[in-house]
């Protein structure tokens, strides 16, 4: 369905000034946290970008937050689906519009990439899907790539703590259940220490917080299917296996954090010391927070600003120039066989 803006343009504040006509702006994007949220940060960070390019579409599915509810009566599983979708979609919009979005969509899915790949009688053909998804929504952009610019097939979300005896164990299981909590169960945490004492502590301290916590069945859930608490024998052995994991995220909790970091290379992004959670990256350190996942660091890097733009190249030879460039041409035609791209150059330079 189209959405409309809950409230009249009077009502929004005086600096996000008014939208050009041409700038139709649809952000292709999941709910990033499997269907169980809307996130205006990812709204945020995908659409502030310098140039209006029209590029995206927004996607937000509530089937699975409806199932959350489902043991509930029916009048009041439906107050509260209301409530909670329209505290968290007023702010979402806010924040696509204040982003610059001129149009909002609201599907979710495989099926809403579909849609916007190849367009509907509703929903106009984008040029450009980026944002991350369920695993549906990754297998559709992994199947729709070419037909469509995609960013990277961002999956679930992914943490890795790498730290040393200096570490404190409760901001690192903190930093380990916040990243567990998006609601998929498929999201991938690690700690990897050389200290048994501080994975022994931080193991103690994810029994002590997780209770507190309201998302705490979701949590637990990545944790027993993928959270790995690792012992290595030092930090180059543990230098070497973040590597080789590439994670989305990875924190480094050593005495020379700099230092450890310029070791890592496949990260998709780097927080240094105690007090730079992953979270800053999700909400207001300026990186991108659209970052690869399940090993893909290794060869992409995250979402950049180059990635809303379209490039061609313009060449233009005079016939002087073409004169100059004439002996290299006539080479690779002969050394590639091919003739004919040689005569097209040789051609122009001929008597009549």
């Amino acid at each position: 369905n189209r959405i409309a803006y809950p409230y009249p343009d009077d009502a929004w504040p005086s600096w996000i000034g008014q939208f050009q006509k041409n700038e139709i702006l649809i952000l292709a994007h999941d709910t990033g946290t499997g269907g169980l949220g809307m996130l205006p940060d990812g709204a945020i960070g995908r659409l502030l970008h310098p140039s209006r390019v029209q590029a995206m579409a927004w996607t937000t599915d509530t089937r699975l937050r409806y199932a959350a509810l489902g043991a509930l009566p029916e009048e009041e599983r439906a107050m509260q689906l209301t409530n909670a979708l329209n505290e968290v979609l007023y702010a979402l919009l806010f924040a696509v519009r204040a982003a610059g979005a001129t149009e909002i969509y609201r599907l979710g899915g495989a099926q809403a990439i579909a849609a916007m790949a190849y367009g509907t009688p509703t929903i106009p053909q984008v040029q450009k899907v980026f944002g991350p998804g369920n695993a549906y929504v990754v297998a559709a952009k992994r199947l729709l790539f070419g037909r469509v610019a995609v960013d990277l097939l961002p999956g679930p979300s992914e943490v890795l703590v790498l730290a040393d005896d200096s570490a404190q164990a409760r901001f690192v299981a903190a930093d380990l259940l916040a990243q567990a909590e998006h609601g998929s169960g498929h999201e991938r945490i690690w700690l990897i220490t050389p200290s048994a004492p501080l994975l022994q502590a931080v193991n103690k301290e994810l029994s002590r917080q997780l209770p507190k916590l309201s998302r705490r069945e979701f949590i637990a859930r990545a944790l027993q299917d993928n959270g790995w608490l690792i012992q290595v024998k030092d930090l180059e052995q543990g230098v070497a296996l973040v590597n080789r994991l590439a994670p989305e995220h990875c924190e480094v909790m050593t005495r020379q954090p700099g230092a450890i970091a310029s070791r890592i290379t496949t990260a998709g992004a780097i927080f240094l010391g105690s007090f730079s959670p992953t979270v800053l990256g999700d909400y207001v350190a300026g990186p991108s927070h659209t970052l690869p996942t399940g090993g893909a660091g290794a060869s992409f890097a995250g979402l950049t600003v180059d990635q809303f733009q379209r490039r061609t190249s313009v060449v233009e030879y005079d016939k002087s120039s073409l004169k100059k460039s004439l002996k290299a041409l006539r080479k690779f035609a002969e050394v590639e066989g091919l003739d004919a791209h040689g005569r097209s150059a040789s051609i122009r330079l001929e008597a009549k």
